[in-house]
């Protein structure tokens, strides 16, 4: 999928590989383990990326928007820097939980609100302040991410109900959400952007499937078409390989 200068790869749930012009990448939130802790009990992953780990031959940041297991897999995350050399863009209490398995403290860089960082002819920049998320010492823990590359430009909500207060009213080509059950929530989302398509995620499958997820993309895309009329909703396809 090519989203203005951007090639953009769906890899799975949240897992979406952003790769600029000049062939730099950005990975968000990978999950290739097969399931996590959640609330009590093990969520296995019923729909896993259809491309092994080993594929990812290049990267250079991931991103990790939060420390909820569907989108932070710590296995995941240093196997992909220790072949690839890439950084983390995180909140703190992720970067905290990738140093205490021994990461490389100088590949971890601390997510802010409204920080903005360069990698190649790709800007990167993380809001917060959203869903009242914070963690155990006060600190914002749930971000989302701006990408840009030239006059491209993409929302990647991470976990987002409502939109990052910097953000509202911004002018992207695309914004990658959840679809939210609440059909008013939904659509306040949608609308809080000046977007021209909304590409679906966070849909996968996991058993017994007690969080929000198990969504059929193409049942939600035809529900967004009704509740979105004049936005484009993609259901994206997933990766068999990588070039």
């Amino acid at each position: 999928m090519k989203i203005g200068q951007i090639q953009v790869d769906f890899l799975a749930h949240v897992c979406f590989r952003f790769r600029s012009p000049g062939r730099h990448i950005v990975l968000t939130d990978p999950l290739f383990a097969d399931g996590f802790e959640w609330e009590g009990h093990r969520e296995r992953y019923l729909s896993p990326p259809k491309v092994p780990i080993k594929s990812i031959a290049a990267c250079d940041v991931i991103f990790v928007s939060h420390i909820h297991g569907d989108h932070f897999d710590p296995d995941a995350v240093m196997a992909i820097q220790d072949r690839t050399g890439a950084e983390v863009l995180a909140p703190a209490e992720v970067l905290e939980a990738l140093q205490e398995r021994g990461a490389d403290v100088g590949l971890l860089v601390e997510a802010g609100d409204g920080t903005s960082l360069e990698y190649g002819d790709m800007m990167l920049s993380t809001f917060a302040g959203y869903d009242n998320s914070l963690d155990e010492r006060g600190r914002a823990n749930k971000f989302s991410l701006v990408l840009e590359c030239g006059d491209t430009r993409i929302f990647y909500s991470g976990d987002c109900h409502e939109l990052p207060p910097r953000v509202r009213g911004a002018k992207v080509d695309a914004m990658f959400c959840w679809p939210h059950t609440d059909d008013e929530r939904l659509k306040a989302l949608a609308r809080g952007l000046q977007a021209e398509r909304f590409v679906l995620m966070h849909c996968d499958r996991f058993e017994p499937g007690d969080f929000l997820c198990n969504r059929n993309l193409r049942k939600e895309k035809t529900r967004l078409e009704r509740l979105l009329p004049g936005m484009k909703v993609v259901a994206p396809l997933r990766a068999t390989r990588l070039s």
